[in-house]
């Protein structure tokens, strides 16, 4: 006899285990990576010794995957060379500028196909966003503050929000698509800038680079600032003046003090920057935020402000004394069946003084990065699920029956329903950790760096009492 043998089901077939992020684990205090070891031991001896019973199972027909970013990124280690020696190592870099030029040109071109009278406009759309993109991530680095992270996908989430704001036009003359490129471009690259220079570099930088590649333009008018965009005070996605958005506002949270909290806000003009931040990522699929600012700033009022605006219930854990991983669990099945099961757009903040253990964290990377958490509903809770979801299919139409479809047909439906809101205070002394530690919480979510409310915005304050 064999013993235990543990192989995929149907005949003939592999099954590959993809490990991401696999240099992320710290080594203890004797030097050893317990999942490396874990690997090691399946890839040089075929199989694990099963902890339960001290049974030894044998693996079959099964291949290891691994990535990682390189160990001389924050928060990575060095991998063993006893580990390293299984397997060939590919070096995978981002796209060069010529590369990226093709890959997006591509997008760009399909783009502006929606407005046929731009299209000729998109080579220099597209060079003005590789070039700006190419500039940002060679002057901010991780060096300068741990969260200057840019890479390619900056550029697609770019692409996706001038898509949310050509798609329901008819048309559009280039000066406003120049608007809407500078606004998308400084909501991504300038909205986690910490210094008022670091600021007006990219504001100058965009400024530059639009005149460049867009010489007959209105630049005066069309590179004036303050640049807001919205559909709050139209259906369409449209620039607003700051006046008429700060008295609709004012008139929304008259109504928000009496339905949901009251907590008198002064609406001045950073203020009315990050509900529309914050309203631009919620709106968006896959769309999460992180906001990084002082305790007090206001983050999560003006999160719950924005999801009840648009119509969204609002999660929050109730952490006390008995609260652990368990109880964390628990919460992120019935949040994740709200948005998945029920079709219901959730809004999820989730402060860091939530964060009781380092595991709530490893299950929040996981839910940013995939839109699920392996292992989260193993056991008696599959069935319910599978129940669940099949009376959602049905109730929408869908006629799936395998539990890989109503599965898959799950997953996609958390990540276009649940928006994670994370908040966190920069003088925190877990803040520098939680960059080396939570990648996905820097690369998969949009950032706003509030800091602390400016003099401008003090005074306006004390002014309006």
């Amino acid at each position: 006899p064999e013993g235990t043998i543990l192989r995929p089901q149907m005949g003939g077939k592999w099954l590959v285990i993809f490990c991401d992020e696999v240099n992320l684990p710290a080594p203890d205090k004797y030097g050893t990576q317990h999942v490396i070891s874990l690997l090691r031991q399946c890839i040089e001896h075929g199989g694990f010794w099963r902890p339960s019973d001290l049974t030894w199972v044998k693996l079959e027909r099964i291949q290891f995957i691994a990535a990682c970013n390189p160990p001389t990124d924050a928060g990575r280690t060095v991998l063993s060379p006893r580990f390293l020696r299984h397997m060939p190592l590919l070096y995978v870099d981002f796209p060069g500028k010529e590369s990226l030029r093709q890959i997006y040109g591509t997008f760009c071109r399909a783009l502006l196909k929606l407005v046929p009278a731009l299209r000729s406009n998109a080579q220099p759309l597209t060079d003005a966003m590789v070039d700006y993109y190419t500039l940002c991530k060679e002057h901010y680095n991780r060096d300068m503050q741990a969260h200057y992270i840019y890479s390619p996908r900056e550029l697609s989430r770019w692409m996706r929000a001038m898509y949310e704001g050509v798609r329901s036009k008819d048309s559009m003359t280039p000066e406003v698509l120049v608007q809407l490129t500078v606004h998308e471009g400084l909501r991504l690259f300038q909205d986690r800038l910490v210094n008022e220079d670091e600021r007006a570099w990219a504001d100058t930088t965009i400024n530059q680079i639009m005149r460049r590649y867009f010489p007959s333009v209105d630049h005066e008018r069309c590179l004036a600032r303050p640049l807001l965009f919205c559909n709050w005070l139209t259906r369409d996605y449209v620039q607003v003046e700051q006046d008429a958005l700060r008295q609709f506002v004012k008139a929304r949270l008259k109504v928000f003090y009496e339905e949901e909290l009251n907590v008198a806000l002064v609406v001045f003009n950073q203020v009315l920057d990050h509900v529309l931040r914050i309203d631009r990522v919620l709106r968006q699929p896959l769309g999460h935020v992180l906001l990084i600012g002082a305790s007090g700033a206001g983050k999560t009022v003006l999160s719950r402000f924005v999801a009840w605006h648009n119509g969204y219930s609002v999660f929050q854990i109730k952490a006390h004394r008995g609260y652990g991983q368990m109880e964390f669990e628990n919460d992120l099945r019935k949040v994740m069946k709200r948005s998945g099961c029920k079709g219901e757009t959730v809004c999820f903040i989730f402060d860091e003084s939530n964060v009781l253990s380092s595991g709530f964290l490893e299950l929040m990377n996981a839910l940013l990065a995939s839109g699920e958490v392996p292992g989260l509903f193993d056991g008696e809770e599959w069935p319910a699920l599978m129940q669940q979801c099949k009376e959602a299919a049905q109730r929408d139409g869908f006629m799936l029956d395998t539990e890989d479809e109503l599965y898959k047909r799950f997953i996609q439906q958390v990540q276009a329903n649940l928006h994670i809101v994370f908040t966190m205070n920069p003088a925190s002394s877990d803040y520098s950790k939680r960059t080396a530690t939570s990648p996905a919480l820097f690369n998969r979510c949009v950032i706003d760096w509030v800091g602390d409310w400016s003099n401008d915005a003090l005074e306006q304050v004390a002014q309006e009492f």
